[in-house]
């Protein structure tokens, strides 16, 4: 049975399932170049079809998500009438109860809007693909982190900014089937509340979230805390999270101007911290409250990107393991709604993945054309992998095109720039030439066999690091031999690299080991700064040239300047 998920989101995305297993899975923001890119991605359709050698009628179901957009299952009145009525009992001035009420009779008209867009989006898809199945947008992302776990029986925790009117959902996952057990409203929502600091701190909501995480470990929390700390809690008694509209601190919107008087009153460092610690205790609250010990849990939604959360759950004396399913943003639903659609007409357990690297790929042919065309020079070696480590051990940076792209936000070294972790000061210098502005450090990629010689308390989150999404407390080996990789606050967010999952990779690590006696080098994305994460080799090449790159390792050639 081939099943096509189809995300239409922020990082739109297409998965093809063919009997439970991901066989291609690409966002369309990496054939458009732009970033976050939101709508139907028709195009990204018709590139998956064409390079799984399938046609529309080979497809078996199409599958997305946006449920309430169908059922019209619009935002509850009762529910925001409740709010105001906590607004106007609460302790504000007249002024300010005023102008929340105001605020959240506006929110109740978005999320209408919001939904009527939704709505808008599968009536076309519905147009185009008569065999179109919907699933709720929560349940996607609950599926996509369960079916792809390995686990037959866990818990299953979603939180993010918005998604078919909710914010966050908790399911008892067994036996193929989930449960869910309680929701959070999108009104109160967690993803919304972090965003609303990032737009408070000068950045981007919905992009930029990872620089405010990176800025939270230089800063003090308890500055900011006593306002902060208003803004969003646990409530024990519906077990779900809450914003405080009546302490009159949090909106339910990236657009939050009742803390704006916060720039002025705290550094940037400093209410990054608190934003980051508060997020971090409510989401632990929630855990402790309604998981039970000795549980696993499988993490999916836009706000599990944060891998200081992860790191924060992960090391729970009641959580046996988790798992974050690597695309765990809004770029994952069409995973989630392609296997929930599967195992709705064919009945299946959790197979753990082993991979991300379900993209395109180029053969040589194709890349030697390319680089013909724009006239370059380039080496074809019978040992490239000792080449590049000596090159890399010598301080050169590395641009890595190999393989299949890999499908969601990280870099795992097919699509990567490579550099040595010595060199302490080389987030300054490198990111100067990549045009970024970052707080957290590089990343390091680790050969397996020294993981635990590098990162303490792996237990746990072991299959998580394989995909850089979670953080860890780095060895003292590690902050001797890689202090590049190591942050502020003592920890690194690894992928730890084994040969079989990806053996070229992986034989230049160890050839760089051999030389250095150093199992680790910096992994970050390549691509130009604010751009996606290049595809193509013309991507590749493009970002070659601007990003003042040593050398290209793309296929079997080692291009240089």
């Amino acid at each position: 049975m081939k099943i096509l998920g189809i995300g239409f989101l922020s990082e739109s995305s297409v998965t093809l399932i063919e009997n439970g297993v991901i066989k291609y899975a690409i966002s369309e923001e990496r054939l458009n170049r732009i970033k976050n890119w939101w709508g139907n991605p028709y195009r990204t359709i018709k590139f998956v079809l064409k390079q799984t050698n399938n046609k529309i009628k080979d497809i078996d179901i199409f599958a997305t998500h946006g449920l309430s957009a169908i059922t019209q299952d619009i935002p509850s009145k009762f529910y925001f009438n409740k709010k105001i009525e906590e607004i106007k009992n609460s302790g504000l001035s007249s002024i300010l109860k005023k102008k929340q009420i105001n605020f959240l009779i506006k929110r109740y008209k978005h999320e209408i809007e919001a939904n009527k867009r939704v709505g808008s989006n599968i009536k076309s898809l519905k147009k185009k693909f008569k065999n179109l199945e919907i699933y709720d947008h929560h349940d996607a992302h609950a599926a996509s982190a369960y079916f792809y776990s390995g686990w037959k029986n866990c818990y299953v925790l979603t939180i993010d900014g918005w998604g078919d009117n909710s914010s966050s959902k908790l399911y008892k996952a067994d036996n193929g089937n989930l449960t869910e057990i309680t929701r959070t409203n999108t009104i109160d929502s967690l993803g919304y509340f972090y965003g609303s600091i990032t737009k408070l701190l000068g950045f981007k909501p919905h992009r930029h979230e990872g620089k405010i995480l990176g800025l939270a470990a230089f800063g003090n929390h308890q500055k900011a805390y006593s306002y902060i700390s208003k803004m969003i809690s646990y409530d024990k008694k519906n077990k779900c999270f809450k914003g405080n509209f009546e302490k009159g601190l949090y909106i339910s919107h990236y657009e939050n101007p009742n803390i704006k008087f916060l720039r002025n009153k705290f550094s940037l460092k400093d209410i990054a911290a608190a934003a980051q610690r508060r997020i971090e205790e409510v989401i632990i609250e929630f855990i402790n409250d309604n998981i039970p010990k000795n549980s696993k849990l499988a993490l999916a939604g836009g706000v599990f990107a944060n891998v200081k959360i992860n790191q924060k759950i992960s090391e729970l004396k009641k959580i046996k393991d988790i798992f974050v399913f690597p695309n765990m943003g809004d770029g994952g639903l069409s995973v989630g709604a392609a296997i929930i659609a599967f195992n709705k007409n064919k009945k299946i357990l959790p197979k753990k993945i082993n991979n991300m690297y379900l993209g395109p790929t180029y053969n040589n042919s194709q890349v030697l054309k390319e680089l013909k065309l724009y006239k370059l020079k380039y080496l074809k070696l019978s040992n490239p992998n000792k080449f590049l480590a000596e090159k890399l051990h010598n301080g050169f940076v590395v641009g890595c095109f190999q393989g299949r792209m890999e499908f969601g936000p990280r870099a795992l070294g097919n699509r990567s720039i490579l550099v040595r972790a010595i060199d302490s000061e080389v987030n300054n210098w490198l990111n100067k030439r990549l045009k970024r502005t970052e707080f957290m450090p590089f990343a390091p990629i680790t050969l397996q066999k020294f993981a635990k010689k590098m990162y303490e308390n792996l237990n746990g989150k072991i299959f998580a690091s394989k995909f850089m999404t979670v953080t860890t407390k780095c060895s003292e080996s590690a902050i001797k031999l890689s202090p590049a990789a190591v942050h502020i606050d003592g920890t690194a967010r690894p992928q730890i690299i084994s040969k079989k999952i990806n053996p070229r990779i992986f034989n230049l690590l160890n050839e760089y080991y051999k030389i250095s006696k150093i199992p680790s080098l910096i992994n970050t994305s390549f691509n130009v700064h604010e751009e996606p994460i290049v595809c193509s080799p013309k991507d590749a090449i493009r970002a070659f040239k601007s990003s003042k790159l040593d050398y290209l390792y793309i296929q079997d050639y080692i291009v240089y300047k």
